[in-house]
C-alpha cells in the first residue's frame, strides 16, 4: 500500500535541490507516485516596482527561466518513468509551497536546503510546521 501519492519538491536548479529531486524520484517510484516541481521566484526585501509594463515583462522572463530551471527535474523524472508536473509561482518560497500543498492534495514535500544559501532556518520551521503534510528536508 502506497503511503505517498503525490510529491512536491521546490526546484531552484541548485546542489541542494537537485538532491532532493533525486530522493524524491526515487521515492516516487518505489511509492508509484506523482511529483511535481514547483520553481518559486523569490523577492527578498522591499522591491521598487517599474511601471506596469515593465513589471510584466519582468516577470514573464524570471517565469520562463524558472520553466528552463524546474525543466532540469521534468526530465530526469520522466527518463525514469515518473509521472511529473512543473510549476512556477511568484512569492515566498515557504508560502507557496505551503499553498500549493493544500490545494492539490501533496503528501509529502521533499526540500533541499543549503544553509549557506536560500531559505533561512525561520523559513524552514514556518514550512514545516504549516505545510499539510511531513516535510522532508535534505541537503
Amino acid at each position: 500500500m502506497a503511503v505517498f501519492k503525490n510529491i512536491l519538491v521546490p526546484y531552484d536548479g541548485s546542489q541542494a535541490s537537485r538532491s532532493a529531486a533525486e530522493k524524491a524520484i526515487a521515492i516516487a517510484a518505489d511509492q508509484k507516485a506523482g511529483l511535481t516541481g514547483l520553481k518559486v521566484i523569490a523577492f527578498e526585501g522591499e522591491l521598487i516596482a517599474p511601471s506596469d509594463r515593465l513589471w510584466a515583462t519582468i516577470i514573464e522572463d524570471l517565469e520562463q527561466k524558472g520553466r528552463k530551471i524546474v525543466g532540469e527535474f521534468e526530465a530526469e523524472a520522466k527518463k525514469k518513468g515518473i509521472n511529473i508536473e512543473v510549476r512556477v509561482k511568484v512569492g515566498y518560497v515557504e508560502e507557496e509551497v505551503v499553498s500549493f500543498a493544500n490545494q492539490n492534495d501533496i503528501d509529502l514535500v521533499v526540500m533541499g536546503i543549503d544553509e549557506k544559501i536560500g531559505v533561512h532556518r525561520v523559513s524552514i520551521r514556518r514550512l514545516v510546521k504549516e505545510a499539510p503534510c511531513p516535510v522532508m528536508i535534505t541537503h
